[in-house]
């Protein structure tokens, strides 16, 4: 995730701001069979696949990735907002988790920045594997952020938080989704504005795809 080019600059901007502030931070990592993916139940917690223990089966674009993906939910949680950011801890709802809270929109940020730590660290030859990962990355920073949210439960459809996050937040006004752009979120949460910019120039390279709520509800 830090890794560096020759000139000293790093290979990734995002991954080494990732890095760097979550260093500031005591993180328990706790490794369970969850057949590759992972999760940040609530502050100071990730958990990931047991075939993570092995630093030689985590080193892949796709693997740093999740993990920066996670790390990322770790400083969402930092700032402790019951309502767009949640800190996961117990807190007593009629329709959101009493335990592990969170918003689609926290998920969309967290993929915008794995994506694109995964786009920075591809080898030249997979280009095609860039490209699809370009059009992911243009789908979750455009300007229509309910959309990116509908793409996250679109391409997940088997995750059940996703879906319950997304009927809470369909009844909800303002869908749990502050009015700030992704740009201002990564800023708040420490990121570089070199590094946002960055960002913002690898999802133009990408198209984004428009996914319609009738897709949702049709259960595609």
């Amino acid at each position: 995730m830090r890794a560096l080019r020759s000139s000293g600059e790093p290979v990734s901007p995002a991954g080494s701001d990732v890095a760097r502030l979550i260093q500031a931070i005591v993180v328990r990592v706790v490794y369970l069979p969850t057949r590759g993916s992972g999760a940040t139940p609530w502050r100071r917690m990730i958990v990931l696949d047991t075939s993570y223990r092995d630093a030689g089966q985590s080193q892949s674009p796709a693997r740093i990735a999740l993990v920066a993906h996670e790390m990322l939910h770790v400083l969402q949680r930092e700032l402790r907002d019951p309502e767009f950011w949640p800190s996961g801890g117990f807190r007593p709802s009629l329709t959101r988790r009493w335990i592990g809270d969170s918003t689609n929109y926290m998920e969309v940020l967290a993929y915008i920045v794995g994506t694109s730590i995964e786009i920075d660290l591809l080898p030249e030859q997979e280009g095609g594997k860039a490209r699809q990962l370009s059009d992911w990355l243009a789908t979750m920073a455009g300007e229509d952020a309910l959309n990116a949210t509908r793409a996250v439960v679109k391409r997940y459809k088997n995750n059940s938080i996703y879906r319950q996050n997304y009927r809470v937040e369909a009844r909800t006004p303002g869908h749990r989704m502050p009015s700030q752009q992704w740009t201002h979120w990564l800023g708040v949460i420490g990121l570089e504005d070199q590094t946002i910019e960055h960002i913002r120039n690898l999802a133009t390279v990408g198209q984004p795809k428009v996914i319609a709520k009738d897709e949702l509800e049709a259960g595609g």
